[in-house]
C-alpha cells in the first residue's frame, strides 16, 4: 500500500520543502528499501533544486503531467515527467515556474481539484511513499494535494500566526473530507527551527516561543516532532542533497528527522 502525503501550511516560511526532502531522504534510508517518489508542486521548485534538479533544464515537469489531464491542452504522461535523483530509491516529479500559470488552466477543466490524484494513479505502485511538497496556497494547489493525499504533515514556525494558520488548513482538510469522504485528521506537526529557553534558572525560566507553541498543539491533541535549527539544512540545500545524504554526522536535526520517518513507516 501506497502512502501518499501531503506537506501543507497556507503560511509561508515555514519549512514545508526543506521538511518534506528532508524526511524523503530518511525514508529511503530504512533497511526495508523504500521506494520514495517527492511531487513537487510548487511553482518556485524548491524540492526539484533541493534533490539536485536544475528546473532550468528540465525536458518535462509536472506542469506538462497536469496539461496531460486537461482537455485542448497537450501535455505528457506523468511516466515520463519523473527523474532519478542521486539519492538511491528518491525519485522526484520535479515541477518548474511555468507551474504558477496552471491556475488558469485548471478553472477551465471539470473535477479541477481532482487533478493530481488522477496524474499519480499510475505511478502509485511504484511506491512506498509519494511525498507532496505543496505550496502556501488557498486554491487549487492545497485543494488537489489535501485530495490526493492519505495525510497531512504541517511545518509550522514558531510565530503568533502559526495556530491561526493551522486552524485555516484545519477548515480545508473538513472541505475536503466531506468531498471525498475521506479522513485526513488528525494532522501531524513538525515544529521546525525549534529552540529552548536559554535561562538555567527554574524559577526565573520563561518558555520560548517555541515551548509555548509546543504546549498549546499538545492540550490540542496533536501529534508534534520538534526539529532544531541547524547550519546543515543550508549545506544540504546547497549541495542539492537530503541531510540523510550529506554526512554521517547530523546530530539532532538527522534524529529528529529519523525520527519522523520511523513514525511514518511503522504507523503505514
Amino acid at each position: 500500500m501506497t502512502k501518499t502525503i501531503a506537506f501543507a501550511n497556507i503560511k509561508g516560511g515555514t519549512g514545508k520543502t526543506t521538511t518534506c526532502v528532508n524526511i524523503a531522504g530518511y525514508l529511503v534510508k530504512r533497511g526495508d528499501k523504500s521506494q520514495v517518489l517527492v511531487v513537487d508542486f510548487d511553482p518556485q521548485a524548491n524540492a526539484t533544486s533541493g534533490l539536485g534538479i536544475d528546473a532550468t533544464t528540465l525536458e518535462y515537469s509536472i506542469y506538462d503531467a497536469v496539461l496531460d489531464q486537461c482537455e485542448a491542452y497537450q501535455g505528457v504522461p506523468v511516466t515520463q515527467c519523473i527523474l532519478e535523483t542521486d539519492v538511491e530509491n528518491l525519485h522526484l516529479l520535479p515541477s518548474e515556474l511555468n507551474l504558477s500559470a496552471i491556475t488558469m488552466v485548471l478553472q477551465q477543466t471539470e473535477d479541477r481539484v481532482s487533478i493530481l490524484n488522477r496524474i499519480l494513479e499510475p505511478v502509485r505502485q511504484y511506491y512506498d511513499y509519494i511525498l507532496i511538497d505543496v505550496p502556501s496556497d488557498a486554491g487549487l494547489f492545497l485543494l488537489n494535494s489535501l485530495w490526493a493525499a492519505d495525510q497531512v504533515i504541517v511545518p509550522l514556525d514558531s510565530s503568533v500566526f502559526a495556530l491561526e494558520a493551522l486552524e485555516n488548513l484545519n477548515t480545508y482538510c473538513d472541505d475536503i473530507e466531506q468531498m471525498r469522504g475521506h479522513q485526513l485528521k488528525p494532522l501531524t506537526i513538525v515544529l521546525n527551527r525549534y529552540s529552548k529557553s536559554s535561562s538555567s534558572s527554574q524559577k526565573k525560566r520563561q518558555p520560548s516561543p517555541s515551548e509555548e507553541i509546543e504546549s498549546a498543539l499538545q492540550e490540542q491533541s496533536y501529534t508534534v516532532f520538534a526539529v532544531p535549527e541547524s547550519l546543515l539544512v543550508y549545506r544540504s540545500q546547497q549541495a542539492g542533497l537530503p541531510v540523510s545524504h550529506l554526512t554521517k554526522t547530523t546530530g539532532n536535526l538527522g534524529k529528529a528527522y529519523e525520527a519522523i520517518a520511523k513514525s511514518l513507516a511503522t504507523s503505514k
